[in-house]
């Protein structure tokens, strides 16, 4: 499938309509921080299979300990689900555009903002190529990881 794209009103309207479809795991952060690439797998895997039928999807991994998500999303914009209303305004004038993969991290530990987002790379790249793009997202999850761990550590002991 080449030069995937979307109408950017009906996205906006899936998007408003949680018709997005996802996938969702849930491991311990201790787990998903010994081993990014094995947890985060099924992940890629779930989003290239989406992108495949023609479907926009995310995939997520959350910590059950922490507040702590991990998501693979395919969106027209570099902005998280999570903010449907502002990209509904955004894309208000838009007509398609096309789909990219985006790695996304929604967490209070992350940074000020409590997330993170960075494109990967277009649908058509991303679909049949996702081994090119392991060791960028993994060392994106890594990464990331690392700074919610050392944000963790500052934390009093309170819980």
């Amino acid at each position: 499938m080449t030069n995937l794209e979307k109408d950017a009103a009906s996205f906006v309207d899936d998007l408003i309509n949680e018709k997005i479809e996802g996938k969702s795991f849930s491991k311990k952060l201790s787990e998903i921080m010994k081993d990014p690439a094995k947890v985060m797998q099924p992940v890629y895997d779930y989003v290239e299979e989406q992108l495949n039928l023609g479907k926009l999807a995310y995939g997520e991994v959350k910590a059950s300990d922490e507040d702590v998500s991990l998501r693979l999303e395919t969106n027209l914009i570099n902005l998280p689900f999570q903010d449907a209303k502002v990209i509904s305004k955004m894309m208000q004038d838009q007509a398609t555009l096309p789909v990219n993969v985006y790695i996304v991290i929604v967490s209070p530990w992350v940074n000020k903002s409590s997330l993170r987002i960075d494109e990967v790379a277009s649908a058509d790249d991303y679909v049949g190529n996702v081994a090119n793009y392991l060791d960028q997202m993994n060392n994106w999850v890594s990464e990331h990881l690392d700074m919610v761990k050392e944000n963790l550590e500052k934390q009093p002991e309170e819980k």
